[in-house]
C-alpha cells in the first residue's frame, strides 16, 4: 500500500475500508470518505497474535479469549501500550483478527490495518461489489473482492479493560460463550 492510500478488503463479517496503522493521511481520508465523526476511533485488524504485543496491554482472561476466538468475529477493546499511545494519543483501542484468508494475507503483507465497515456513516454496510465500486472506487488504491461468504453480522465487541469484561455489542459470539470460557481459568 502506498502512503496515504486506502484499500477495501473482505473480512469474515463485512467489507472493510482500510489504511495502514500509523498512516495519518490515510486515516484522515477514511473519516472524510465515510463522513464519520473524528471522535470515533477506527478499529485495528491484525493477522497474528504477535502483532498485538506492540499496541495493546491485556490480562490472562483477555489472552485466553483472544487465543480461543481468533481468528474470528470478535473485537477486543484493550488499553494501549505506552509506545502506541505516544504515536497516536489513544489510551484504548479495538482490535480484531478476521477469519478470512485474503484479509489475513493482506494484513501480513502490510502490517496491522485500521479498518472500518464499508459504508457511509450511519448506513448499513455495503455488500454489492458493483455498488462498492461506484461509491468508493475513486477513493481507494485497490478493491480486494470477496472470496468467501460473509456473515453480514458485525463482530462481537468486548471491553476487557474491566474485570471480568463488558459486552459492548453482541454478534455471533455470545456473552455466554465468553463467560463459559473464562470459568476455565478459575478452575
Amino acid at each position: 500500500m502506498k502512503h496515504g492510500s486506502l484499500i477495501i478488503i473482505p473480512t469474515d463479517t463485512v467489507y472493510g475500508l482500510a489504511a495502514k496503522l500509523y498512516d495519518q493521511a490515510a486515516l484522515e481520508k477514511i473519516y472524510v470518505v465515510k463522513g464519520r465523526e473524528q471522535s470515533k476511533q477506527i478499529p485495528i485488524l491484525i493477522s497474528s497474535f504477535d502483532q498485538i504485543k506492540e499496541i495493546a496491554i491485556y490480562n490472562k482472561k483477555a489472552e485466553l479469549a483472544m487465543k480461543t476466538f481468533w481468528p474470528g468475529a470478535i473485537t477486543f477493546v484493550l488499553s494501549t501500550t505506552p509506545k502506541h499511545e505516544a504515536l497516536t494519543g489513544e489510551k484504548t483501542i479495538a482490535i480484531r483478527m478476521p477469519n478470512h484468508p485474503l484479509a489475513l494475507e493482506i494484513i501480513s503483507i502490510n502490517g496491522p490495518l485500521r479498518a472500518t465497515s464499508l459504508n457511509k456513516s450511519g448506513e448499513p454496510p455495503m455488500t454489492d461489489i458493483q455498488e462498492i465500486k461506484n461509491v468508493f472506487g475513486q477513493h481507494v488504491e485497490m478493491i480486494h473482492e470477496q472470496t468467501l461468504k460473509q456473515s453480514n453480522v458485525s463482530s462481537t465487541v468486548v471491553d476487557f479493560q474491566l474485570e471480568p469484561f463488558n459486552m459492548l455489542r453482541e454478534g455471533d459470539i455470545k456473552k455466554e460463550d465468553i463467560e463459559q470460557l473464562l470459568t476455565q481459568l478459575s478452575k
